[in-house]
């Protein structure tokens, strides 16, 4: 994806929206958060976080470089 066109669809994603673009389990998704191996969400109020869209296509885009 190139850069302008991952800023121009830049937004907020829930988990479920995570979960289904990476198709990996809320379980997944937290564990690597902690493990440092994946993007860590923003905290938005204590019960609203959201994931940066263009570090979870960042993080795909890393996955897809190494097994390529």
């Amino acid at each position: 994806m190139s850069k302008q066109l991952a800023d121009q669809t830049r937004s907020l994603l829930r988990i479920e929206q995570v979960m289904e673009r990476i198709q990996r389990g809320r379980s997944w998704i937290w564990a690597a958060v902690r493990r440092g191996e994946f993007p860590a969400p923003r905290r938005l109020s204590p019960r609203c976080t959201r994931w940066d869209s263009a570090a979870v296509d960042q993080w795909i885009e890393q996955q897809l470089s190494e097994v390529l």
